[in-house]
């Protein structure tokens, strides 16, 4: 076992460093999305304090975890066709926000440092963006 451990040692301790770094790398930028369901012609942009989609089509779900930069998150929604829901929660999983059937609007939402954001589509055409 120590003959092993002694031959593989360098290579065994480069892979935790890796692991450490996809790791550190991973919670800078606020994680990935959760995505659930048929997304046509998205496109998307996430950090870790910024979320923002356009598309011709989103039905399903997605979720981000994400860091506002101030204590109030500024969300614009754009509907076309179809229905959008948004939830807030906060670290402790007590929600925050709520609201169902959005129009295009914009709104002001009062925040914690840590937020996960749920969308909820019904084949809705448009976009959102959700950042400070």
């Amino acid at each position: 076992m120590k003959k092993f451990l002694a031959q593989h040692k360098t290579p065994l301790i480069l892979s935790v460093i890796a692991v450490v770094v996809v790791f550190g790398v991973f919670r800078l930028t606020g994680g990935s999305t959760v995505f659930s369901g048929t997304r046509i012609g998205y496109i998307g942009k996430a950090s870790r304090s910024r979320w923002s989609g356009r598309y011709v089509s989103f039905d399903g779900m997605m979720k981000k975890t994400i860091y506002p930069e101030g204590d109030t998150l500024h969300v614009e929604i754009k509907t076309e066709s179809g229905t959008i829901s948004i939830e807030m929660k906060d670290s402790h999983g007590k929600v925050i926000f709520e609201k169902k059937n959005i129009e295009t609007s914009s709104f002001d939402v009062e925040v914690p440092e840590k937020v996960v954001i749920r969308i909820e589509a019904d084949h809705h055409k448009g976009s959102f963006d959700i950042g400070g």
